[in-house]
């Protein structure tokens, strides 16, 4: 790792580090507000909140195996959600290389060249932000929640605006995605790549993601319900917020996983309907949820090796 790389992870733990600090301090400076506040865990809820977890995971999966599907390439689901979550570990490291590395390493076991897998990663984010990006003002632009980050708003509306708009074109444009993606793999002195996928599993890839964001909002939904007493935030706040944290997290590339900052961010959506001690409280409890989440996730894909077919001899 070079000197920028190291200085870049410092940082990026260091700003985690911070938030974290902040949220903690908040909840300890109102702890007496906090236990009288009504917790409570609904155990009906939070099995919805699960079961709507998995299914964005396998949303993801199918997306994946939709990409590699556009390149003439057929895999099982099982498959796609070994790759797609395996190498999702490298989340937790500053910066997307150690997701994209774990990708063309874990297709590679597939017979998938790490051309196309390096092209397929390029294309999940091609797909994926768009389809947050069109959710997270139909959800919170129904409400006033993030009136207090309205300078911020009105400025992230319009980057998601033109993110939208250029992905579209490119979308209808034929060949438009193809050209994009060879782009981006010049940038990186990788070899072109040949995709031209029809009209049919463009969309399908669209239509998956957008699932897939959805039903993660939808789980924090269930997991604010399985939490809160008679819960007051609306369910297309609680939705917006989820996505709009986890992908301005994802895409600021500061902190591993997002940490901190998707728990500063929801907290500040989420604050006026709970206010900030209970909001700060919410989004670090959230973040174990999801850790938890996430190592039984990884289990489940390493365990998927053994439904592999037997080599032959």
């Amino acid at each position: 790792m070079d000197k920028k790389k190291l200085i870049k992870n410092i940082l990026g733990w260091i700003v985690a580090g911070i938030i974290i600090y902040i949220l903690f301090r908040t909840i300890y400076n109102n702890r007496e507000q906090l236990a009288k506040w009504d917790w409570r865990i609904d155990w009906f809820y939070a099995l919805i909140s699960a079961a709507t977890l998995v299914g964005a995971y396998l949303c993801g999966s199918q997306g994946w195996r939709e990409v590699i599907r556009g390149f003439g390439i057929q895999i099982k689901l099982y498959e796609s959600f070994r790759v797609v979550y395996l190498a999702n570990l490298g989340r937790y490291i500053p910066g997307k290389v150690w997701q994209v590395i774990g990708m063309v390493g874990l297709a590679k076991e597939l017979s998938i060249a790490p051309s196309i897998s390096m092209a397929s990663f390029a294309l999940v984010q091609a797909y994926a932000l768009p389809a947050s990006f069109i959710l997270i003002p139909l959800t919170l632009g129904l409400g006033d929640s993030t009136a207090t980050l309205a300078v911020y708003r009105d400025v992230i509306y319009i980057f998601m605006a033109v993110v939208v708009v250029v992905f579209l074109i490119l979308f209808f444009r034929p060949d438009g995605l193809e050209w994009a993606l060879n782009k981006v793999l010049k940038l990186f002195k990788q070899e072109p790549v040949k995709y031209k996928p029809n009209m049919k599993n463009r969309i399908s890839i669209l239509i998956w993601y957008i699932f897939n964001w959805a039903l993660f909002g939808l789980s924090f939904h269930f997991f604010l319900k399985a939490l809160i007493v008679d819960m007051p935030i609306p369910i297309y706040i609680s939705t917006g917020a989820y996505i709009t944290a986890y992908i301005l997290a994802y895409i600021t590339l500061i902190s591993p996983a997002g940490l901190g900052v998707r728990e500063g961010i929801m907290s500040a959506i989420i604050a006026p309907h709970l206010g900030g001690p209970v909001a700060a409280s919410i989004a670090l409890i959230n973040r174990v949820w999801i850790t938890i989440a996430e190592v039984i996730i990884t289990i489940l894909a390493l365990a998927t090796y053994k439904l592999r077919p037997p080599q032959k001899k």
